[in-house]
């Protein structure tokens, strides 16, 4: 083979190599960025673990000395876990103004916007665990980007769960509305085996309501509290799309 197709040849493989690892310096670049703005612990000691599949996307792991991250190749977090789990429970008990406290250092270390949120806090009994959910908004809508932190009762760091979702959506015009969301909700309540016997108590104006995004779509997210036999005092919950009026997720007995 003539010497100079050969070096073309090899020039050419070389640039090929050379291409892909710079492509896969720019993808671990923009995986860890989050990762470095969240760690305390310095750049060198944070470690690629592993890759993982999610419902066809591939997730990359990484560690620091504390933590577990997990991170799509567009460099969104999905979670952050403790490396080790807190085990038994604590007696002392955080308060809620602490665990708003926190929440708000761990959105700023996660470069968001505070002011950007609504958070609310709720305690479980049972688990001995508080949980905040922070629900970011756009003007009067929320975006359906939310952050969910886990801590045990005396206010130590769990976990923290990432929901991503396109803000674009909140300008598609809706087709159904409010009213029309709650008759739905009404209808389906009366029919439905497990909850016809708790339409008689409800009516549109017990239904409260917010804009929000839902696996793509845009949304209302309906809220009302009823009586039960079962359970006491039960919050349901009903997620319908705006465009179809087609109830995509449901929290009922």
């Amino acid at each position: 083979m003539n010497r100079k197709i050969i070096l073309g040849i090899l020039l050419v493989l070389g640039m090929l190599i050379l291409g892909a690892c710079s492509t896969d310096e720019e993808e671990t670049t923009i995986q860890m960025t989050p990762v470095l703005n969240y760690t305390s612990d310095k750049e060198e000691n944070v470690k690629f673990v592993r890759t993982k599949e999610y419902d066809g996307m591939t997730i990359k792991e990484y560690t620091d000395s504390k933590f577990f991250y997990e991170v799509t190749p567009d460099g969104k977090l999905m979670t952050i876990f403790l490396r080790n789990t807190p085990t038994g429970i604590t007696p002392n008990v955080a308060t809620k103004e602490e665990i708003q406290l926190k929440t708000e250092d761990n959105l700023k270390r996660l470069d968001y916007d505070t002011a950007r949120f609504k958070t609310t806090i709720n305690y479980s009994e049972s688990k001995k665990q508080y949980e905040s959910i922070s629900r970011e908004m756009q003007g009067e809508f929320f975006t359906g980007n939310n952050v969910y932190i886990q801590y045990t009762s005396d206010g130590t760091l769990i976990s923290i769960s990432f929901k991503h979702e396109d803000p674009e959506v909140l300008k598609n015009p809706d087709k159904i509305t409010v009213d029309e969301a709650k008759e739905i909700i009404i209808n389906y309540f009366a029919t439905n085996a497990s909850t016809e016997m708790y339409a008689p108590q409800l009516t549109k104006e017990i239904i409260r309501y917010d804009v929000d995004v839902y696996n793509n779509k845009k949304v209302y997210n309906l809220y009302f509290t009823l009586t039960t036999e079962e359970q006491g005092n039960f919050d349901f919950t009903y997620v319908v799309s705006t465009e179809s009026g087609i109830i995509l997720y449901r929290k009922e007995i």
